[in-house]
């Protein structure tokens, strides 16, 4: 081969080779962002989703909690984490859902009674009927179903007020939870020892409108915190995620003084 024909084989060689790699490296899919705007008061921020999902190989649920099979399914971010957590975004956050199944993501489980042993606290361990039903005979003369006197009703934690009964939960919690502090202590996780549990995903229908039971969309009833308290703000979830995703490969930014890296100026 003659020197001056030496530059363009090698060009092509070159050339060959970037197109093979290009062809053989993940491609971003037509329905999947190659780029999503933040918008943010701070600066709005571009982010590389196809860089992250394809190119550094980063699965869908590493991000997006309760990412299904199919992708077109995946929910944003800000369908889970409102700017906000008022009294609209619970109002309006359900119409931003694609998919029940993703409403198991905040909505772990029902609850439902299970043979808590009543034969058992009474014959076994010896404790009076008394003990769990009023002692006051002018308010029960004789001991009775709770659910005669008591509503059903989603545990509010509330204290009685006098002369209004308190739902059936209520009542029945602040009788268990003079013996079984370290339960309730517990909260959810305690749970399970006097319920039986549902996984919401397995009963939600595939199709048409979402089915909660009410007394359990309060996410109190089982955490002891409201939502709010539970569930991040979108800028505090994208930081978490974010940063702390950089800091633990430490690559990228994820110090504090390094917003400009991702916060582009106004």
């Amino acid at each position: 081969m003659q020197k001056r024909y030496f530059p363009i084989a090698l060009l092509t060689v070159v050339l060959a080779v970037v197109a093979v790699a290009g062809y053989l490296l993940p491609q971003p899919r037509e329905d999947v962002p190659r780029r999503v705007l933040l918008d943010n008061a701070g600066g709005p921020v571009v982010f590389q989703h196809a860089e992250h999902a394809f190119r550094q190989k980063i699965p869908c649920e590493k991000c997006h909690h309760e990412s299904p099979v199919r992708r077109e399914n995946v929910q944003r971010c800000a369908a889970c984490h409102g700017a906000t957590f008022d009294a609209a975004f619970r109002k309006n956050h359900v119409a931003a859902f694609n998919d029940n199944a993703a409403c198991a993501t905040c909505h772990h489980y029902e609850l439902a009674a299970r043979k808590w042993g009543h034969k058992r606290h009474q014959e076994e361990l010896g404790i009076d009927c008394r003990e769990c039903h009023h002692k006051n005979v002018e308010i029960e003369p004789e001991p009775q179903n709770c659910a005669d006197c008591h509503d059903s009703g989603a545990p509010t934690g509330k204290k009685a007020e006098e002369g209004t009964p308190p739902n059936l939960a209520d009542a029945a919690h602040a009788r268990c939870v003079t013996c079984h502090e370290d339960l309730f202590a517990a909260r959810a996780r305690g749970c399970a020892s006097c319920h039986s549990q549902t996984a919401v995903r397995d009963i939600l229908p595939g199709e048409g409108l979402v089915r909660l039971n009410p007394m359990f969309v309060n996410c109190a009833v089982c955490h002891g915190l409201p939502a709010e308290k539970l569930v991040p703000g979108r800028m505090d979830a994208y930081h978490k995620l974010c940063m702390g995703c950089h800091e633990k490969l430490k690559k990228g930014p994820y110090a504090k003084d390094q917003c400009a890296q991702c916060h582009t100026s106004k």
